[in-house]
């Protein structure tokens, strides 16, 4: 995976070929930044129970290492489900882990209305 920067405050994970990516790595630079930021990822089409139970829990202890600085700097996460809706069980968890982070998540259909979701998140923010 990658971070993708370049139309921040929108800020996409995107998935790569590249196993060296180190994305924990990226978004810690990004929360250390300071700046408020919204966080869109695409639903991918692997399904997670096949990822190795060692990087679930690497990612499980980066989030709660860096709670309270996502809770500071990320305005909202956002999952572009594509044609394809999110399941139930897997929607009730990422609500779940961003209620612990203290992030607004949000499900859409493109990346254009992601954009407009995070937009709209970033000016409530400030306001």
């Amino acid at each position: 995976m990658q971070i993708d920067q370049s139309r921040f405050p929108l800020v996409f994970i995107r998935e790569t070929e590249n196993p060296d990516g180190d994305a924990a790595a990226e978004l810690a630079a990004l929360l250390a930044e300071g700046r408020q930021f919204v966080l869109i990822s695409e639903q991918h089409s692997h399904d997670e129970t096949h990822e190795p139970h060692e990087m679930r829990k690497a990612r499980a202890q980066f989030f709660k290492q860096n709670k309270g600085r996502f809770r500071e700097f990320c305005v909202a996460a956002i999952l572009i489900e594509g044609d394809v809706p999110t399941s139930m069980p897997f929607r009730l968890a990422a609500q779940g882990v961003a209620k612990a982070l203290g992030v607004d998540f949000h499900f859409v259909r493109d990346e254009e209305a992601a954009a407009a979701v995070g937009k709209n998140a970033l000016a409530r923010r400030k306001t």
